[in-house]
């Protein structure tokens, strides 16, 4: 509940659209799941594009999309296609978190402060000194220094509970605890001074269907390319997710596209409520892993229990603090940025540190989308670059010169071949050896042949291990490239 709610307001929506995803990601998804055990609801890391899309399109519109995503989904699900949202770096997806990371915790501090949040990373990061100066320091009172207060006491009660030895007690969520502990202080201390949670009495009049006359712009360009984007994005994340807890619990074994299909009926009715879009969450499925679940009937309850409350209780939501829950996205933030993965990532590779460096940086200086489209450019670049790399060895053996092809040579790598066969000295034997290249296209083996041929006037020895070069590109017509041929 805190964390929806959190979103929510992050989202510059009213509490209701974070709660009725919850709910129906746990009622709705959780009964047609294809992973029993993933909790499913609103998800941070939509915050930003979200955010975009209510500036650009609207809040109608969003809901619109949201729709969308939800048929796109359940489309992608029928034609088996879940699978394929998997096939994605995951160095792109590591620098996407850690830039949405970064991106909620400098927004998400400045309301934690009881500030505005600028509308752009380099707003918020540069404003980032002057609001920690004018609104912590000096500590005199005043309702920057009470959220601030509030904010840092709901930090520290979540790192506390997070690391308390004892399992029994992290069955319930640490963000729970914390919520509870933060407004029970507010509520001792008389703190009136800061902003809550302003909820009515009756949760469902909030409820806010789809206007039918907007249905006419589903096949608007924009309208389909943001849902598109959500699509992607979210069913990423879900997957991702699924994959993670069916290593993290025996009992769990996703069907990814009756996945997707779940969440895209959650999504299509969420959209149609005003709600937010639906994911499926790994900190949500991890505390049902953790207190033990069983089968699908926890995750629904879980969005059961937020009903009851929402119904019977909703003026406890109005003793929340503002800056409580900033705070719980500040830390949420915080843990998106996951550092262990990027120092794996490095000593992994290089270049796919590189991807998520500069998916990252990508990110905080354009938009989601657009940084994440550039990740895409980086990583089909290094791919290209790895398949049109080539190695070329000279090694003396014995009496003779070794030239050995390592890789895939293609007519762009022609200089360089020729450039190291034509230094090769004409007083030498040379052997040419290609078991280690994967790939030569017509244009190069042209060549070689052309050099071979040159070399017969001299008296030395030139072999070329033509059977090599042939299993490396069998559909040339190699009877015209060897006399023997």
């Amino acid at each position: 509940m805190p964390l929806a709610i959190g979103i929510s307001i992050a989202c510059g929506l009213p509490v209701y659209s974070g709660l009725i995803s919850a709910i129906i990601g746990g009622i709705v998804v959780g009964a047609f799941s294809g992973n029993s055990l993933q909790v499913s609801g609103p998800a941070a890391g939509l915050i930003l594009i979200i955010t975009d899309i209510i500036a650009a399109e609207g809040v109608e519109k969003l809901f619109l999309i949201i729709f969308v995503v939800g048929l796109m989904q359940i489309a992608f699900g029928l034609f088996s296609l879940g699978k394929w949202f998997r096939a994605i770096s995951p160095a792109i997806i590591q620098g996407m978190l850690a830039g949405i990371g970064i991106s909620i915790f400098l927004s998400q501090f400045h309301i934690m402060l009881d500030n505005k949040p600028g509308n752009s990373f380099l707003k918020n990061i540069s404003d980032l000194y002057y609001v920690i100066y004018h609104s912590v320091l000096p500590f005199d009172g005043s309702h920057h220094h009470i959220a601030c207060f509030i904010g840092i006491l709901t930090i520290g009660t979540i790192i506390l509970w997070n690391n308390i030895p004892n399992k029994k007690f992290k069955v319930i969520p640490s963000a729970l605890v914390a919520v509870i502990l933060a407004s029970v202080v507010a509520a001792v201390l008389h703190l009136d001074i800061i902003n809550y949670i302003a909820v009515g009495s009756n949760f469902w009049q909030n409820v806010t269907f789809i206007k039918p006359e907007l249905f006419k712009s589903v096949f608007n360009g924009q309208i389909l390319l943001s849902a598109l984007i959500i699509t992607f994005i979210a069913s990423a994340e879900t997957l991702l997710t699924s994959n993670a807890i069916d290593k993290m619990c025996e009992r769990s074994k996703t069907d990814y596209n009756k996945e997707i299909i779940a969440q895209g009926i959650g999504n299509s009715l969420s959209g149609l409520v005003g709600g937010l879009p639906i994911t499926g969450v790994i900190v949500r499925s991890a505390a049902n892993i953790n207190a033990d679940a069983q089968t699908r009937l926890s995750t629904m309850m879980h969005g059961v229990w937020l009903v009851f409350f929402v119904t019977c209780f909703p003026q406890v939501l109005n003793y929340i603090p503002q800056s409580a829950l900033a705070a719980i996205l500040v830390y949420t933030g915080y843990k998106l940025v996951d550092i262990d993965a990027a120092k794996k990532l490095y000593k992994l590779s290089k270049g796919e540190f590189a991807i998520y460096m500069i998916t990252l940086v990508a990110i905080l200086c354009t938009n989601l989308f657009e940084g994440i489209l550039v990740g895409f450019g980086a990583a089909l670049a290094k791919s290209v670059f790895k398949m049109l790399s080539v190695r070329i060895r000279v090694e003396e053996e014995e009496n003779r010169l070794v030239v050995k092809l390592t890789g895939n040579i293609v007519f762009l790598q022609l200089p360089q071949l020729i450039d190291i066969f034509e230094k090769l000295p004409d007083d030498k034997n040379v052997y040419v050896c290609a078991d280690r290249l994967h790939f030569m296209d017509h244009a190069c083996a042209d060549f070689i042949k052309d050099w071979e041929a040159a070399r017969q006037k001299f008296d030395v020895s030139t072999e070329v291990d033509w059977s090599s070069i042939r299993r490396t590109y069998p559909s040339l017509k190699w009877k015209n490239f060897h006399k023997e041929d």
